[in-house]
């Protein structure tokens, strides 16, 4: 159930929207159980999204597609954030920072199959001192992306010690 019991205290505590786990598309797209149970909704979470990490435009984009036609959300978000390196090794989490390429490909594919927004959360980089959210949040405005959450810190140096900020990549 993922972090489900979590979000439901949210809720009760006055969270408007909520987000399930990370779920990996490769393993959303085997039918691993598990990972979709990560993508269960609770009827008192009226804005839900699910975040989805992936390396690929066309497993990312086959994965948005199933989801648009058998998951209710109100938001899709990729993890360009992730710094395990399980993920990172694989070209996924925040190692997409580095592969512009790659990563338009999977949010314009997305875009084009989802009906609703996509959201993205990013590091301010991948090695500490680097910053390069800056010069991808125009980027991401014209790939399409509705919002983009920033963690404080880079990939690197993993659990952020700084606040997380939400970026509007039209402003």
């Amino acid at each position: 159930c993922g972090n489900l019991p979590f979000r439901r205290i949210c809720k009760r505590f006055g969270a408007d929207v909520t987000c399930g786990e990370m779920a990996v598309c490769t393993n959303l797209l085997q039918g691993q159980m598990s990972e979709w149970a990560l993508l269960k909704r609770h009827q008192c979470e009226d804005i839900f999204g699910v975040q989805l990490e992936g390396a690929f435009p066309d497993t990312m984009t086959k994965c948005a597609e199933l989801l648009s036609r058998t998951v209710e959300v109100d938001f899709v978000d990729i993890n360009v954030g992730c710094p395990i390196d399980l993920v990172y090794k694989k070209g996924g989490g925040c190692a997409l920072m580095n592969r512009s390429t790659k990563f338009q490909q999977i949010v314009r594919g997305m875009n084009q199959v989802l009906d609703v927004p996509l959201t993205v959360k990013i590091r301010t980089g991948v090695q500490e001192r680097v910053n390069l959210a800056h010069r991808l949040l125009p980027e991401l405005r014209d790939w399409g992306v509705a919002l983009v959450t920033e963690m404080g810190t880079s990939c690197h140096l993993r659990m952020p010690t700084a606040p997380c900020r939400l970026v509007s990549p039209g402003s």
